[in-house]
């Protein structure tokens, strides 16, 4: 488990860099994946977990060993498995340092690889080696700043799934900073978006998406479409197609209408849009609402796409794929 209680980190007499009063926790066998800007305090915060940086407030309680995983480390040119080997720290027996070698080339599927040299392998295959070399002590607590992040997709992929079915089956807990949105909803239980130092949001995949707590947390996910409405009466919004009610509690007078690109539908008698851009999966166009004009984009399927060729459509949103935030 990780205990971050009031942390607070300032870099600069003005207090923006760094982190302000971050307070999370994190369950054994969970693994979070930490996302926000540049600069927001994603780095800063993994240096404090793990003792590299001091914070000007607050404390950090990690249950067991703590291992920073980055892509600094090198190794010598020996045998992969003599490698892992004597990577070992663990007071163990060396019958037993074979077998733990064995099972993470068995996860990391590089059995084949366990004779060869280091330098024989793929830049792709060092690095299954080198994080092997760090797991195959048993940390309970990882930490990943984004260690795999020159490696192409493809390879980066492979590696972070035989890292999080290694940690699944452990149990350990993780913090993970990753700019790649479906990466970390493949892989997360939790999602936390930091800015400016402070967490705006921490929750699971699908309510972080579903329910993103603010303008800043939705567009950070991709959303493009926002529609300023106004309050009707409770639980109603006065949208360009009506009054539409909306449960959830949304606070204020005014509030976001946000419509999800898989939200639009050709729907006649609606309001119609001058179309600017269209690509293989994606519509772009421009509706003016009363003073000026909005740029939207839409999803659509390619067998629809003839009929969105034509400069002018009538679209309407699906309001039940649609969603509210307060300002």
């Amino acid at each position: 488990m990780i205990g971050i209680k009031d942390i607070s980190k300032k870099f600069d007499s003005r207090g923006i860099a760094g982190l302000h009063h971050l307070n999370l926790t994190l369950e054994k066998g969970k693994i979070l994946a930490l996302m926000g800007p540049n600069g927001s305090g994603k780095s800063t915060l993994l240096n404090i977990i793990s003792g590299k940086l001091t914070p000007d407030t607050g404390s950090v309680t990690i249950d067991g060993r703590c291992l920073m995983v980055n892509d600094q480390k090198t190794a010598e040119n020996i045998n992969v498995l003599k490698l892992l080997i004597k990577s070992v720290t663990l007071n163990i027996e060396e019958e037993k340092k074979m077998q733990l070698a064995r099972d993470l080339a068995d996860i990391f599927e590089f059995t084949f690889q366990l004779r060869q040299h280091f330098e024989e392998l793929s830049q792709g295959q060092r690095q299954k080696i080198l994080l092997c070399t760090e797991l195959i002590n048993n940390p309970e607590t990882i930490l990943l700043d984004e260690p795999f992040n020159h490696l192409d997709p493809f390879s980066r992929r492979e590696i972070l799934a035989g890292l999080f079915k290694f940690i699944r089956q452990q149990q350990l807990s993780v913090i993970w900073v990753t700019h790649d949105r479906h990466e970390a909803f493949h892989f997360a239980d939790e999602i936390g978006i930091l800015n400016f130092g402070k967490l705006e949001q921490l929750a699971t995949p699908e309510e972080i998406m579903l329910h993103p707590a603010n303008f800043f947390v939705a567009q950070f996910l991709g959303y493009q479409n926002f529609i300023l409405c106004k309050k009707h009466d409770v639980g109603f919004w006065m949208t360009p197609w009506g009054v539409h009610h909306q449960s959830e509690n949304v606070k204020g007078e005014e509030a976001l209408l946000v419509i999800p690109p898989y939200a639009w539908r050709i729907d006649e008698g609606s309001f119609t849009v001058q179309v600017t851009s269209l690509k293989p999966h994606e519509l772009q166009w421009e509706l003016e609402f009363g003073w000026r004009e909005q740029k939207f984009v839409g999803h659509f399927p390619l067998s629809q796409k003839k009929s969105l060729q034509r400069m002018s459509l009538s679209l309407k949103p699906e309001f039940k794929d649609c969603f509210f935030i307060s300002l």
